[in-house]
């Protein structure tokens, strides 16, 4: 099982509702793209978390999966819709457990 977690830095100015919708776009993914196991979405709870304030994780069967996920049209527009509007950065991380 891989863990794909990216973590998110907002542009200045960016709304708590506006990182809510995106959140709530992110987990409409699980249903919609078939390699998705499981996925969370929330707010970096670490006390060092300044750089980088929400967290996604998505657990999918191995790194083929993860390519098929992140190739999948409805990720990119979730991600070109909901995303790249407010996003100053991100870092994606993904683990073998």
């Amino acid at each position: 099982m891989i863990h794909h977690i990216v973590c998110f830095r907002f542009r200045e100015g960016v709304t708590g509702g506006q990182i809510g919708v995106a959140g709530d776009a992110l987990l409409g993914m699980l249903g919609r793209i078939p390699e998705i196991r499981s996925i969370r979405w929330g707010p970096n709870l670490s006390p060092s978390a300044g750089e980088y304030s929400h967290v996604l994780i998505v657990a999918l069967e191995d790194m083929g999966a993860v390519e098929r996920y992140l190739d999948h049209p409805f990720h990119q527009q979730v991600v070109a819709e909901h995303l790249a509007p407010i996003r100053d950065s991100r870092l994606a991380i993904d683990v073998e457990f």
